[in-house]
């Protein structure tokens, strides 16, 4: 005889059975891959050729120029394959006053077809709490950066001396020290270069700075007689067309 109360127990015992079984354990899927070491130059030049800052530079405009200093923030510097990035730091400070400077970095192999990079630092960056900050990191009170009375950042200190006389002789007997910063100076660019990361050689990236193109692009010319000094409160036009040819003077090789 069937009794449905018997059956209605057994189906329950069953139920029971499956809801206490553990299933295997899926192990978690690595999807980071093969990674190989990216080594990063960052290297002054004048018109191509290696930058000494003792020499004295005919520059445009018919200026003679001596850089004493040059130091400047790549906020962010990023690869670029198809769609994605691949942030390789968020900011980082070079001195290229002395010569090239290093950086080795991690990345994924595979092919990447650009670089962007950020010329200063963005909005986020440069509006960050000072004290929240370790003070040797890049944007830390020891990187010598830091505009207290602006409560924000310089983007590239750029000093030396100058003279408006291409004749002249010795010294140049002018100082120029512009500093550019402000959120408003702030300059990003996306360069095509093709990269190919793989498992057997480190890759390599080089960023030259051609300080002959900071006084001009081919069009516009930075005289310096006609303003030598920008720290932030002189007349903004110095600053920006300063920040358009800085930028434009960065280009990239392998």
């Amino acid at each position: 005889m069937h009794n449905p109360l018997l059956a209605g127990l057994a189906l329950a015992f069953v139920l029971l059975l499956g809801s206490c079984r553990t299933d295997p354990a899926v192990p978690p899927t690595n999807n980071s891959g093969p990674e190989q070491v990216l080594k990063i130059t960052v290297r002054p030049t004048w018109n191509g050729a290696p930058f000494d800052k003792t020499t004295i530079h005919a520059a445009a405009g018919d200026q003679r120029i001596k850089v004493t200093e040059l130091k400047f923030y790549l906020a962010p510097l990023e690869l670029t394959s198809g769609d994605e990035t691949r942030q390789l730091f968020d900011a980082d400070l070079f001195n290229v006053t002395d010569g090239p400077l290093y950086r080795t970095i991690s990345v994924p192999v595979g092919t990447y077809q650009g670089v962007k990079l950020g010329l200063g630092l963005p909005y986020e960056l440069n509006h960050r709490d000072l004290a929240t900050i370790p003070p040797n990191a890049p944007t830390g009170n020891n990187s010598g950066m830091y505009w207290e009375w602006a409560t924000m950042y310089k983007f590239v200190i750029f000093s030396g001396r100058f003279d408006s006389d291409p004749g002249g002789t010795g010294e140049p007997p002018y100082t120029f020290d512009i500093h550019t910063g402000l959120d408003t100076c702030y300059r990003t660019r996306e360069i095509p270069f093709d990269l190919h990361v793989t498992t057997t050689d480190t890759a390599r990236l080089t960023i030259n700075v051609d300080i002959a193109r900071f006084f001009t692009d081919g069009n516009q010319v930075l005289d310096l007689s006609q303003g030598a000094i920008w720290h932030g409160m002189e007349d903004i036009n110095i600053a920006l067309k300063v920040a358009d040819l800085q930028v434009a003077a960065l280009s990239i090789e392998p």
